[in-house]
């Protein structure tokens, strides 16, 4: 079942990457994202799509979510962006520079190596009380630490670093409530596995309204013209990192039993990092929506997004 999940997991990803794509395209002509203009976005035809893929992506994710571990899926979906690299390059011709390939084929081995050393199953009970509040404590200080950090180190720098760090926030806080999400799904799974019908709805109502609040960071970062990279790489890391964290310690899922497999465990989770942050400069996902190829430059010209990023031309194929 594990090896379902994953493959339910990159799929589902996928879909989300592209409606990800599909949203920024639209948004470059919509006005900027905010509670007022909340109504110009659904009735925008091209980003409702975008939204839809979005959705059914997060609805195969919670599928993935209720036969494998949170710890199994976060990771698995953050590699979507390597298919959609490898989707736009058969499908549109777009070429992939030698740094896209070594991302492409670190989240494919990272991939095949989660599903081979990640456990299954794991506990079925539901959380107590101090387990529980020591959650809502921790989602706290995840929430709180990239606007802290910006403020702590935004004196006297130059806008563009500024505009930057913004979208490093941003993306990171998309990520984190998303992964936010994923938690309280599975706890809510708990309450229902134990017949706590009363506590079951709550749980799912607020990874419902974190679900929101990652869309609203997520359209509010891709609004930003060239902004796809740093939100996504940014929310990918951030969602790993959280989901390890809530997995590991607040739901207590099962990590390997042998020094050999807990290893290759961490080694998958190393190499699909480290493939997300090389494809920090792919922008497959809008090429994709756009059935044509619309790379652009890097998202910051003057920033390395990962090892070997640089400033690329514009191509266009006809």
């Amino acid at each position: 079942m594990v090896l379902f999940a994953v493959a339910l997991t990159v799929t589902s990803a996928c879909a989300i990457n592209v409606g990800k794509g599909m949203q920024k395209k639209a948004a470059k002509t919509l006005p900027r994202f905010g509670l007022t203009s909340v109504r110009t976005y659904v009735s925008d035809r091209a980003w409702r799509r975008g939204l839809e893929l979005d959705i059914l992506g997060g609805a195969g994710m919670l599928l993935a979510l209720s036969i494998a571990p949170m710890s199994v899926v976060q990771p698995a979906s953050a590699s979507g962006v390597a298919i959609l690299a490898v989707v736009s390059h058969v499908y549109l011709g777009e070429s992939l520079s030698m740094r896209e390939w070594r991302g492409v084929a670190s989240c494919a081995l990272g991939i095949v190596v989660l599903s081979r050393f990640a456990e299954g199953g794991g506990d079925t009970a539901p959380l107590g009380g101090g387990r529980l509040f020591f959650a809502v404590i921790l989602g706290i200080v995840f929430f709180l630490t990239p606007s802290v950090v910006l403020r702590r180190y935004s004196a006297g720098i130059t806008a563009t670093d500024a505009k930057r760090y913004e979208l490093i926030k941003v993306g990171a806080q998309c990520g984190m409530s998303f992964a936010l999400s994923a938690a309280c799904v599975k706890i809510g799974m708990r309450y229902l596995h134990n017949w706590l019908l009363l506590r079951a709805p709550v749980a799912f109502s607020v990874g419902a309204a974190l679900t929101a609040l990652g869309l609203y960071f997520q359209t509010k970062g891709l609004r930003d013209g060239s902004s796809i990279v740093v939100v996504c790489v940014a929310g990918n890391v951030a969602q790993m990192c959280v989901a390890a964290v809530y997995g590991l310690m607040i739901l207590g899922e099962p990590v390997p039993h042998t020094v050999f497999s807990l290893l290759g465990w961490i080694t998958s989770w190393a190499f699909i990092m480290y493939g997300v942050i090389a494809l920090g400069g792919s922008d497959s996902g809008a090429a994709l929506a756009a059935a044509r190829d619309v790379r652009g430059q890097a998202v910051l010209p003057v920033t390395a997004i990962g090892p070997g990023a640089h400033p690329r031309a514009k191509l266009n194929v006809h």
